[in-house]
């Protein structure tokens, strides 16, 4: 006989993310908060981040969204790793997205950014190498087009 009193999931409580650090696809229930690599044994953050203040940080590495707020002033030494950004005040530090980097238009980010795609607001600051596009070194760019 079956007893209901296990916590069995189902299909639609697990999501697949991919890990920051190397980049291999896992399912993990959709309302956990942190895991570890089963591949690599790192410790992975699934949620978002807010700032909403001056903050001086090692580094920012989590899976979810980090956002600055316009008071928000972030000095970041090594890096950030994440699932998506949002900047509305200013970051300094490289960055290396999952997702998307949306920049206000009051916004500035001085550092070097890779993200697949990047959104800038009219009157932003830029400061620093872009790299948009896919951001997976496991994909090799096509070197030239075969002739027709």
């Amino acid at each position: 006989m079956a007893s209901n009193d296990y916590n069995v999931p189902t299909p639609g409580e697990s999501q697949t993310i991919t890990c920051l650090y190397c980049g291999k696809p896992q399912a993990i229930g959709r309302k956990a908060m942190s895991i570890t690599c089963k591949f690599c044994n790192k410790s992975l953050k699934i949620e978002d981040v807010t700032y909403k203040q001056y903050e001086s940080r090692r580094s920012i590495e989590t899976l979810g969204v980090v956002t600055i707020e316009k008071k928000g002033n972030i000095v970041v030494v090594d890096r950030i790793l994440c699932g998506g950004l949002v900047v509305r005040g200013k970051i300094k530090g490289k960055i290396e997205s999952r997702g998307p980097v949306l920049v206000g238009p009051e916004a500035e980010i001085t550092g070097d950014v890779k993200a697949p795609t990047l959104a800038v607001g009219a009157g932003a600051i830029l400061n620093g190498q872009y790299q948009i596009g896919d951001v997976n070194p496991a994909t090799p760019a096509p070197a030239n087009p075969p002739p027709q």
